[in-house]
């Protein structure tokens, strides 16, 4: 039986990407929606990649996709005041860990423009996929639901954290380090 990105998804409950267990958010503060692109009302999207050391500390901050200027630098901004639990001396984590973090600024879907921020990917609210899911469908009907944005940044939290884990252990079989309900559909 065959997987659909949709089912993967729907399995995820993931806070902010599939980081390994030991980040555990202490201070993770909402960034500011800019007054001046509220005013014109400019929905966009920002997905940041973070690097947290393991005082729990945000090392670097990195915009690897943006909408507009102002939105990376409110990102930018405030990830870098993000705290983590520190993980120093724990068995088997790494001295430094990279996350990805999507965040989403005035549009969900079910209203052309709205002044919320969206931050991770346990925070999407479905009418914002249903947004990207008909857009996809009218844009390019041939192409696969997999290229929808947050069922690629899902995947991409998701498979990144398998691939790890079968680096560790080639002998186990891969769908050992899949949810159960997912497994189970395979």
């Amino acid at each position: 039986m065959r997987i659909s990105a949709f089912m993967i998804a729907a399995a995820l409950t993931l806070p902010v990407s599939a980081a390994e267990s030991f980040l555990v958010p202490m201070h993770t503060p909402t960034p500011v929606f800019p007054a001046e692109l509220i005013k014109t009302r400019y929905a966009g999207k920002v997905r940041a990649q973070l690097w947290i050391k393991s005082d729990g500390q945000v090392r670097e901050v990195r915009a690897i996709e943006s909408g507009h200027p102002q939105l990376t630098e409110a990102v930018e901004q405030t990830l870098r005041q993000w705290r983590y639990k520190p993980w120093i001396g724990t068995v088997g984590a790494p001295p430094l860990a990279t996350i990805t973090v999507p965040v989403i600024f005035g549009s969900h879907g079910y209203r052309r423009f709205n002044t919320e921020v969206t931050v991770g990917l346990g925070n999407i609210r479905c009418g914002y996929l249903n947004h990207e899911v008909k857009s996809a469908r009218q844009d390019s009907p041939k192409e696969p639901l997999s290229k929808i944005n947050v069922f690629s940044y899902t995947g991409q939290a998701l498979f990144g954290s398998h691939a790890a884990q079968c680096q560790k252990n080639p002998t186990r079989r891969y769908v050992d380090y899949l949810p159960e309900n997912v497994r189970n559909a395979l």
